[in-house]
């Protein structure tokens, strides 16, 4: 294998036992990544920004296979029972049901994000690392908790720990969209870009029809099932309820994904969010975020669609999300034919 090929393989791997394969003895795992730490190390390989990097990566994954073989956890494939093999950094009980969290998963300008279980479920607790913040935090509860939708990660509870809100929700099965992208450095097929869309589409005009905007799409906060084709929509602290009245305003400007025209004296408008996923189907589709461009393989009339939801003046872009779904199946099938599912491989 070529140092690019290992890079790739290892950017694909989860856990150590996908990269290294099934061993049972450290002696084992210590010879597979020999074999491979000679061929990326950055003094030995030619490409020495791949190799740095492969070589950082299959240092982690080797540590971390040596850990999970201390555990009894290499081989375990659910990740509940990883989880009961392991001491839990915290634990809860609401009304009865125990939670333990073993993780932190993330850290960002407003909350902490654990990682746990409950029962033979994966769960997610969210608390705001400052109680200045309790407000963002509860909106978020209060909107998840009384929209349902497919879509929509499901909301437990909240709870206060240490002056600060917590939420708890389940598990949103699949990948981020960061995460599809390594896989595919060039670019998603249009195709599949298509029913990506079609579903951010679905749930954004869900919640535009209940007076709510997101505010804060980007590439983060959108999760990706492969395998029943469904796109989570996640990360809604700074979203904006009641949008539809004069009090509403804008919390957060992401570069690249924001409408240009947002601020926080700005009319809240359904089309800034209809921006922000135009600007994610261009970045699934491998094109360059900043410009708009895209590349030249994609259908043009594609193009041509998503183009018109980047649209930098916000009275010329499509401000109506589930018209936009419907156009979007119209060309989907225009384009591509009438076959629902396609696998993503």
């Amino acid at each position: 294998m070529t140092v690019k090929e290992i890079y790739e393989k290892l950017l694909r791997a989860k856990r150590p036992i996908d990269f290294f394969g099934s061993v049972t003895t450290e002696k084992e795992l210590k010879s597979i990544y020999k074999q491979y730490a000679k061929k990326v190390h950055p003094d030995v390989a030619k490409d020495s920004y791949i190799a740095s990097e492969a070589y950082g990566i299959l240092s982690q994954l080797y540590k971390g296979g040596q850990e999970e073989l201390k555990q009894g956890t290499y081989d375990i494939v659910d990740p509940v029972q990883i989880y009961k093999h392991k001491t839990p950094l915290f634990e809860i009980t609401i009304k009865g049901e125990l939670y333990q969290f073993y993780e932190n998963v993330f850290e960002g300008e407003v909350a902490y994000i654990f990682k746990g279980i409950s029962g033979n479920d994966i769960v997610y607790l969210k608390m705001a690392i400052d109680p200045l913040d309790n407000e963002l935090i509860e909106t978020e509860y209060e909107i998840l908790a009384n929209t349902r939708h497919q879509s929509l990660p499901y909301v437990e509870h909240k709870v206060m720990i240490n002056d600060s809100n917590v939420i708890i929700m389940r598990e949103v099965k699949g990948i981020t969209m960061l995460e599809l992208l390594q896989q595919y450095p060039n670019g998603i097929p249009a195709e599949h870009v298509m029913w990506m869309l079609e579903r951010l589409l679905s749930v954004v005009g869900y919640l535009h029809s209940n007076c709510i905007i997101h505010g804060n799409i980007k590439p983060e906060n959108i999760i990706i099932n492969k395998e029943n084709h469904n796109v989570s929509l996640v990360g809604f602290s700074f979203c904006i309820p009641k949008a539809n009245t004069k009090e509403a305003e804008y919390k957060i400007v992401n570069d690249n994904y924001t409408a240009p025209e947002v601020n926080k004296t700005e009319t809240v408008l359904p089309s800034s969010d209809v921006y922000s996923i135009g600007k994610i189907a261009i970045k699934l589709l491998g094109g360059d975020v900043v410009s708009g461009g895209m590349p030249i393989k994609v259908d043009a009339r594609v193009r041509g669609f998503i183009r018109n939801m980047v649209n930098p003046v916000s009275t010329q872009r499509p401000n109506d999300a589930w018209e936009l779904w419907t156009e979007l199946i119209e060309l989907r099938n225009e384009v591509f034919g009438t076959q629902r599912f396609k696998k993503l491989d």
